[in-house]
Formats: structure tokens, sequence, C-alpha cells
């Protein structure tokens, strides 16, 4: 009999799959400043695999700033905005999501203990 996964292991996999896309993303669509603009989302990687609270936690500060840049992206460049609101569609997913699995994750670790 197979194990239902919980709340927290599906946001888990939402989560990593919004960073890979903007992880692999970024180098396309910028090129090789986008490139190195990618590079700060390789840092939170080993953690957000090992489903590490604390990276989940800091993490959400890091997707923030490339909501906002995306954001001012499609603002500013108009020829570039279908691939920007894309990305920071992308983004704000992901945040919203590094945001929900540090709370259940929580929740259900607080169910474990008896509380």
């Amino acid at each position: 009999m197979t194990e239902i996964p919980t709340l927290s292991a599906r946001i888990r996999v939402a989560v990593l799959v919004a960073h890979a896309v903007l992880v692999v993303a970024l180098p396309l669509a910028g090129g090789g400043p986008g490139a190195l603009l990618a590079l700060p989302l390789l840092a939170p990687a080993p953690g957000l695999w090992r489903a590490q609270p604390y990276t989940y936690a800091w993490a959400s500060m890091l997707v923030v700033f490339y909501v906002g840049a995306f954001l001012m992206e499609a603002s500013t460049h108009a020829e570039r905005r279908p691939v920007a609101l894309a990305l920071a569609f992308v983004a704000a997913f992901e945040f919203v999501a590094l945001l929900l699995f540090v709370r259940f994750r929580s929740v259900e670790a607080r169910r474990l203990e008896g509380f």
C-alpha cells in the first residue's frame, strides 16, 4: 500500500518545479546577463531539495526580489513584456508556495508531537 503524500510534500514539489523553471528560464530569456541573475537562485537549491524549512523561509526573501525585477522589466520593456510577466508569475507562485510549505510543515510537525 502506498502512503498518501502530505500537503507539505505536495507543496514542496511545486516549489522545486517553480525554482527549476526560474533557474532554467533566466539564462534562456536573458542570455548572458540572465545566467548571472540565475546564480543567486542556486544558493538555496540544496536546502530546498533536502526540505529544510529554514532554507524555504529565507529563499522566500530572495525570490521576492525576482518578482519585483520581472514586474519592472514588464513595465519598462514592451517587447519583453510577455516573458517578463510569465516569469513574474512563476516567481510569485514560488514565493507563495515557499511560505505555504513552511506553514504547513510546522503544522504537521506540531500534530506529530501531539500539540
